[in-house]
């Protein structure tokens, strides 16, 4: 496997190529084996000083146990492992884990404390005459946010902040002890466009100062726009390691899953005269509105907005998560404002929240356990359990969640295929409306690319309403047929998605203005 010597000089100064560079990362022929499991078969990864480098794969590609053995936390079983030259040998690390920093989802902060005593934690409190002075602790966190162009007042609780902040608190927290390295695990999963320009910006500053970033992500537009170069993991193994100039997000699909990118492109489609599948008339709850909005069946219409736009409670209103204060919801020609979950079930109405892990499906359960949480029947239970297991093996294959088991518990899944779960479970109640919230948050591109191509031909073929509520803007523009783009809790534009593009959706989002927009 060639592994590529140089970053990209167009977005920020490099400093690898030359033969006396010491690479941030350099592992080679790395190898680790649970039982019967191959986890990594020979996976590469060099990343310079300087270099903002992603590092990609479907999940279960061998990406967390490669991070893992460069954090020290696990050893592997074969291979050469160094970070700034000096051996990854031990279960614990190397003896100058000053020099990196891995920050996980999580971010391991402490919620209840303030910004600056996060910081401190790591990097140490200040002290005068013996004694921890808050004024300088809050003084040197403050200097520190500073570097990294962030405003925030050290003195705030952590718990009070944004996702993103939380994360540059994550980064100044590592900074304070000069790390020169820094390992993000998927930092912009569940932030809205703003944060993630905000933190990926962050990371463009630090690669100015030399300072290596591996950022391990799903989002296709992080590492087209921002990243220098990047390293594709498929089974365990490298199969790419490229710059990321003129990559397309096609380009990465077929790297990652190894065929080409599932299409779910939209067929040429006309509005007919006859009634809305669901139509929303000068709704209002204390999130949104007063907005109004139609969907026809077979259509999908997409919704986005900032995270302040109220776009996603649009959808816990249709589902009966959320009342509606004012205004008129209409369901297949009727008036239909469901009170509960249960009312919107019974009119075959499907919901599916962004928070799979929290509300979306029960790790400690089967597959199967997951898709009848509702028993479809009430017979005697050995009989009913038969019954699924059948419907189960049907669902699981129309929605082409990987591997076919059943009876596997559901946490052992990638966390694409949980999400197919998620919609297959609903899929066996025969839904006339599906409303998602952020469907494919978490997910990598290969699986997003097949559940885009599945919701399609759902929509198409079964003429099943899909009402899509994304903080993903080139989701929105690439999945619907019609967008709505809310700001302050009212749609400000409605817009056909096959003339728009990701960037103008963000425009109308901010307050800007597009041609041939309908407002």
């Amino acid at each position: 496997m060639a592994i590529a010597s140089t970053a990209r000089t167009d977005r920020g100064t490099s400093v690898a190529g030359t033969e006396t560079d010491v690479p941030a990362i350099e592992a080679l022929g790395v190898e680790k084996v649970y039982g019967a499991t191959l986890a990594l078969g020979g996976a590469d990864l060099v990343v310079h000083p300087g270099e903002l480098h992603a590092l990609l794969g479907e999940n279960g590609a061998g990406k967390s146990t490669l991070v893992r053995i460069l954090a020290g936390v696990e050893r592997a079983d074969s291979g050469s492992i160094r970070l700034f030259g000096e051996p990854v040998h031990a279960a614990h690390g190397t003896g100058s884990r000053a020099s990196h920093a891995f920050i996980h989802q999580d971010l391991a902060l402490f919620q209840t404390m303030s910004v600056a005593a996060n910081i401190a934690m790591v990097g140490g409190f200040d002290r005068r005459a013996g004694l921890i002075s808050d004024r300088r602790t809050n003084r040197r966190a403050a200097q520190l946010l500073d570097r990294l162009g962030m405003r925030i007042d050290p003195r705030m609780m952590v718990g009070e902040l944004p996702l993103a902040d939380q994360t540059a608190v994550a980064v100044a927290r590592a900074l304070s002890h000069g790390v020169r390295l820094i390992v993000l695990d998927e930092p912009t999963a569940y932030l809205e466009a703003r944060q993630v320009h905000s933190l990926l910006q962050l990371l463009g500053r630090l690669r100015a100062e030399g300072v290596a970033c591996l950022l391990i992500t799903h989002r296709a537009g992080d590492v087209l726009d921002h990243c220098d170069s990047l390293t594709v993991l498929r089974d365990g193994r490298t199969v790419a390691s490229e710059p990321a100039a003129g990559l397309s997000e096609r380009d990465l699909v077929r790297l990652i899953s190894g065929e080409a990118a599932a299409s779910a492109a939209r067929p040429a489609r006309t509005r007919g005269s006859h009634e809305p599948l669901l139509r929303l008339s000068h709704a209002a709850s204390p999130a949104f509105g007063p907005l109004s909005l139609d969907l026809g069946a077979g259509e999908i219409a997409g919704i986005c907005g900032l995270a302040d736009s109220g776009a996603f409670e649009v959808g816990r209103a249709v589902f009966g998560l959320a009342p509606l204060t004012s205004g008129t919801m209409w369901f297949d020609g009727r008036t239909a404002t469901p009170s509960s979950p249960a009312q919107a079930v019974a009119k075959r109405i499907a919901y599916v929240p962004s928070e799979r892990r929290t509300a979306g499906i029960a790790e400690s359960l089967t597959v199967r356990e997951n898709l009848f949480m509702r028993p479809s029947v009430r017979w005697f239970a050995p009989l009913r359990i038969r019954q699924e297991r059948r419907r189960s093996a049907k669902l699981i294959e129309t929605m082409g969640v990987y591997p076919a088991l059943p009876e596997q518990p559901i946490s052992a899944f990638s966390g694409g295929n949980q999400q197919k779960a998620v919609l297959a479970k609903w899929l066996r109640d025969e839904p006339r409306l599906l409303v998602l919230n952020d469907p494919t948050a978490g997910v990598d591109l290969a699986a997003k690319a097949d559940i885009h191509a599945r919701l399609r031909a759902m929509a198409t073929k079964l003429g099943i309403g899909v009402l899509l509520i994304s903080s993903d803007f080139s989701e929105v523009a690439e999945l619907s047929d019609r967008v709505y783009v809310m700001r302050r809790g009212s749609v400000v534009a409605e817009v056909d998605a096959q003339r728009t593009t990701a960037g103008e959706l963000v425009t109308l989002a901010y307050g800007g203005a597009q041609k041939g927009a309908q407002t």
